[in-house]
């Protein structure tokens, strides 16, 4: 029977491979999927809208999700005014959490601000986030202004990876063997590949809009 440290060191890379290296998301499905954010500007006072593409559908993401981890999202929205030097005009940051509950196979999704809901599918989840999604921000004077965003999408948080990475140095050894250390060439070769693995946890997506003009 494998080690608890060995068995778990699988499981990692098994997550984490498909967020390493080239992936199959190529040729003509690649270039004709949606983004994933697309900011839509609404109306003739500048308000403006975020579209999500399908960022819960992707092999990692979605590994993640069979596996129990949470995928965390954050989206970012800034209002910049355009002139000689362009200047912040306001902020809007949205966070939520999506997880697939083992038993139930349901994804739990929920917001920061507090909207919860059990859906069948990634599909489900991502139009739940969409329909919470709601930007306050729009132009308060005259000017011209353009909106830049980005949305993460983290399969494993920092804090996950600083754990898995202790543990794979050996500082977490007695807490998970018992005091048992594994220090075979084997070991050692999964430390090195899973920190490595490990170095990208968080996909980032930028989305900016065209810049327009709020009259008098």
């Amino acid at each position: 029977m494998l080690s608890s440290r060995l068995w778990l060191a699988f499981l990692a890379l098994w997550l984490v491979g498909p967020l390493v290296g080239p992936t199959a998301a190529t040729g003509l499905h690649a270039q004709s999927a949606p983004p994933p954010l697309e900011l839509r500007l609404q109306g003739s006072d500048g308000r403006v809208g975020a579209a999500l593409g399908p960022i819960l559908t992707t092999r990692g993401t979605i590994r993640s999700l069979e596996s129990g981890l949470p995928v965390r999202i954050q989206i970012v929205v800034e209002l910049w005014r355009d002139q000689f030097f362009d200047s912040q005009e306001g902020r809007f940051e949205w966070r939520a959490t999506v997880r697939q509950d083992p038993l139930s196979n349901r994804f739990l999704v929920e917001t920061a601000d507090g909207d919860q809901g059990s859906v069948l599918s990634p599909d489900a989840a991502l139009a739940f986030l969409q329909g919470n999604l709601t930007v306050p921000l729009r132009p308060l004077r005259e000017g011209r202004y353009y909106y830049l965003g980005r949305v993460e999408v983290e399969t494993l948080s920092l804090s996950d990876i600083d754990e898995l990475r202790r543990w794979l140095q050996g500082d977490l050894g007695a807490a998970v063997e018992g005091g048992e250390q594994v220090g075979s060439a084997l070991g050692r070769g999964f430390r090195r590949l899973l920190v490595r693995a490990l170095g990208l946890p968080v996909q980032r997506y930028q989305a900016r809009t065209p810049t327009f003009e709020i009259p008098r």
